[in-house]
């Protein structure tokens, strides 16, 4: 019997009479999945490039909405781009919501600065694979202004086709919903999406905050025209995944990638706050109740960063490739990226998995900014 099997036997015959049981039985079944093929699959950390439709990227990438947001020209950018090509990363996430489009163009300009090419073909070396999001506010009452927006997009980042469109939320700003009035427009916006893709625009599409009610209607209705989601980027880390397990289940059976945005909850897992270390006002307010709920769960972080020579971040992100999602953690400066890339190149084991989610499933799910998954 196996050092692995024993400790899970061990587990089950602590929780299996409890009311513990069926979340063990879960967390059970995802460290299956890591362990399937015979024990013989090789863990998302260390591969070296994996798929998300017909782009061939990192497994983890750099989000940007960390970076500036009031400028098109940041020598600290620059250098976050550098350091992320020579770390191997060749994915970057932004949106025409950051910045009112000022993100994608800080996004071209940093590239440019760097030796970098925006473009498809992220095989090709120097070559970042830009994913942008379309924001479904409710002005945008037809699906053209999807189209638009995505020339806009492509504009500002300097490419004729962009890689990854993505639809940043589904349509919940509903202005009139108080008075009893909704106008749901998603089904516009999957055509504008659906068209983007066919006029060769967008490389590939995506959504974003979709649970599984609307992946599956999104789903539905972009398959129906030929056109297939590759991609589904939600709220995703140690602090935030048991609601969000239905939909990584739904991701999983449609073969559409999960791109993790917060894997570092804010911050909450870099290891860096603490009641006796807390971030500064007026951030200290809002994080307070799960800096102190998180405290058990740091402890367990802490100890196998210690144990494997890692820092606390980058054993959070580990765990997200783990779960086969690609986290997308932002990164402020050269230190910061040097150090969150450096969570590739290694997998935490079955064993220390599991106990990161059982000590998880004991504390408050960290804010659902807004995006309830359905």
């Amino acid at each position: 019997m196996t050092i692995f099997t024993s400790f899970i036997c061990i587990a089950f015959f602590l929780c299996a009479f409890s009311d513990e049981a069926e979340a063990l039985q879960n967390l059970l079944q995802g460290i299956g999945g890591l362990r399937g093929n015979g024990g013989l699959t090789t863990p998302p950390p260390l591969c070296k490039r994996v798929d998300v439709g017909t782009l061939s990227v990192s497994p983890m990438g750099l989000g940007t909405l960390n970076l500036p947001l009031d400028k098109e020209i940041d020598d600290e950018t620059s250098s976050v781009l550098k350091i992320a090509s020579e770390c191997g990363i060749n994915f970057v996430d932004t949106a025409e919501a950051y910045g009112f489009g000022k993100s994608e163009t800080l996004l071209k300009n940093a590239c440019d600065s760097a030796d970098l090419t925006i473009g498809s073909d992220a095989t090709q070396p120097g070559t970042i694979a830009a994913a942008t999001k379309f924001a479904p506010v409710p002005w945008r009452t037809e699906s053209q202004t999807v189209v638009d927006a995505c020339k806009a997009s492509a504009l500002r980042l300097g490419v004729a086709q962009i890689p990854l469109y993505q639809i940043h939320w589904p349509d919940l700003i509903q202005p009139l919903k108080a008075f009893g009035r909704e106008n749901r427009k998603d089904e516009l916006y999957w055509e504008g999406l659906a068209e983007c893709y066919r006029s060769g625009l967008a490389a590939n599409v995506g959504v974003s905050n979709y649970g599984p009610e609307t992946l599956l209607r999104a789903q539905e209705a972009l398959s129906k025209k030929g056109v297939t989601i590759v991609s589904n980027q939600i709220n995703l880390s140690l602090l935030r995944y048991r609601s969000s397990e239905q939909t990584l289940k739904v991701c999983d059976e449609l073969g559409i990638k999960v791109l993790a945005y917060f894997p570092l909850a804010n911050g909450l897992l870099a290891g860096k706050y603490s009641v006796d270390t807390p971030p500064s006002f007026p951030k200290s307010l809002t994080m307070k109740k799960y800096y102190e709920d998180a405290e058990p769960l740091l402890v367990v972080l802490r100890r196998i960063a210690s144990e494997r020579n890692k820092t606390v971040a980058q054993v959070a992100i580990n765990w997200v490739m783990m779960k086969g999602a690609i986290p997308i953690p932002g990164a402020r400066n050269s230190k910061m990226a040097r150090d969150n890339f450096g969570s590739m190149g290694w997998a935490l084991s079955p064993e220390e998995v599991l106990e990161l989610e059982m000590v998880a499933s004991k504390t408050g799910e960290f804010s659902n900014g807004g995006f309830e998954l359905v």
